[in-house]
């Protein structure tokens, strides 16, 4: 294998094509999140009928791992890449039947260290999918009536879940009781209601009806997930709580030990007293429990075998490293 590096570019994302896989330092990456990939699929077509999905039976969350540099970022963006844009005659796909009839289309890439303080990842999501919407209605406005009022519709439930999820409940018992116990239940409204825009997102923009071929998908790239420090924990609660669906593939590059820090200040700070009362105390378990707890937490969002972990280049002695000007 060999890697080049062109003077100048050295620290700027590149981006890999899929015919360009079988021979990058990122092959094993490339190859395991192919069957990660493969492996939702899967999932998917078994729950896809099933409204509530479990987070213990379902993952859709693939993280692309490793030190600052190791090319976590290029190597994510690439395969997101390679999805949406991938042919049916590419052999990379070919182990992959499944994966490689599965039609996925592309949000932009999510950076959250642009976010600022009032930013949500679940609300950047949305926006996105709006904007892409508009654009579509402005470039080709094809689009049939009933499809476009039934999106609309669609973002419209979403928006009221969110305005209940930040306005608190305060406001909703000034409702009628039917409207008011309806939005009490926010948090399985939200996430239902998602999935359901996901849809009829699939099937207004790029014509996937998913109750027929369930084999439409939206794919979610992020990127630096873990450089928003402050924000990482909403963010991981964002994708825990309503970002765990059949019709949804999330793949995220970050360093999994910064993640465990910012969860770690989490933990630290809702179990305040009781780490008050220990460190007073001297109790040497302090660390462990929040570590062990920051770890199963981690653990059920990103399992072992979704953490694709880029090489070390210099530990990688077969690779050979070209230099142009």
């Amino acid at each position: 294998m060999a890697l080049e590096i062109n003077i100048g570019e050295e620290y700027k994302i590149k981006i890999e094509k899929t015919k360009e896989f079988k021979d990058s330092i990122f092959k094993e990456v490339y190859t395991q999140a192919t069957k990660n990939v493969e492996e939702i699929i899967l999932q998917a077509n078994t729950v896809a009928s099933n409204k509530s999905i479990s987070n213990d039976d379902y993952n859709n969350v693939i993280a692309f791992t490793g030190e600052r540099g190791t090319g976590k970022s290029s190597s994510m963006i690439s395969f997101a890449d390679a999805l949406k844009n991938k042919k049916s005659d590419d052999d990379f796909w070919r182990a992959t039947p499944n994966l490689e009839k599965a039609k996925i289309k592309s949000l932009d890439i999510i950076d959250p260290s642009l976010f600022r303080n009032e930013d949500k990842l679940f609300e950047i999501i949305i926006s996105k999918m709006f904007s892409k919407f508009q654009k579509k209605l402005k470039k080709e406005n094809t689009i049939k009536n009933d499809r476009k009022r039934d999106l609309i519709k669609q973002f419209q439930k979403v928006f009221n879940n969110l305005k209940v999820v930040h306005n608190g409940k305060s406001d909703v018992y000034e409702k009628e009781a039917i409207e008011a116990l309806s939005d009490l239940a926010f948090g399985t409204n939200l996430k239902e209601n998602f999935k359901k825009l996901v849809d009829e997102y699939l099937l207004c923009m790029y014509g996937i009806d998913n109750s027929k071929d369930k084999k439409g998908f939206l794919l979610i790239p992020i990127d630096d997930f873990d450089l928003n420090i402050s924000g990482a924990y909403e963010m991981l609660e964002d994708i825990r709580q309503f970002l765990i669906q059949s019709n949804v593939i999330i793949l995220i590059a970050c360093k999994m030990e910064q993640l465990q820090d910012s969860i770690n200040n989490e933990i630290i700070k809702e179990y305040k007293t009781l780490f008050e009362y220990k460190q007073n105390n001297n109790d040497l378990e302090l660390s462990e429990i929040i570590s062990n707890k920051s770890n199963k937490y981690l653990t059920k969002l990103f399992p072992i075998e979704r953490r694709l972990k880029t090489p070390d280049l210099s530990t990688t002695q077969s690779t050979k490293v070209i230099i142009s000007y």
